[in-house]
């Protein structure tokens, strides 16, 4: 049986990836509160606690650009966590971005 733990923030480029848990509990949170919104507030969090400015190093691009988001869960059948349903903040494809 899988039981929710909540979703995740995670900053990729080049080579540098930085996570946290957000205090949000699923997809459909992260949706009503807005995808850029919540990773800025991330962005913010992680400077703070650890001065690692994420909009410099992802320089001349927003740092949301390299942003995605996913599901967190535990298998308490097996012990196991398990990421899914990952969304990015940003589709280059469609070059828009995912905000309410």
């Amino acid at each position: 049986m899988d039981n929710k733990i909540g979703i995740k923030f995670t900053y990729y480029r080049m080579g540098t990836t930085i996570s946290r848990m957000t205090e949000l509990e699923d997809m459909q949170e992260l949706i009503e509160h807005g995808f850029e919104r919540v990773a800025s507030d991330c962005i913010k969090e992680v400077y703070n606690t650890t001065g690692v400015d994420l909009n410099k190093l992802a320089h001349p691009y927003p740092a949301t650009r390299f942003c995605f988001f996913s599901e967190f869960s535990f298998d308490t059948d097996n012990g196991t966590i398990t990421e899914s349903n990952r969304q990015n903040c940003y589709d280059i494809s469609k070059n828009k971005e995912y905000a309410s």
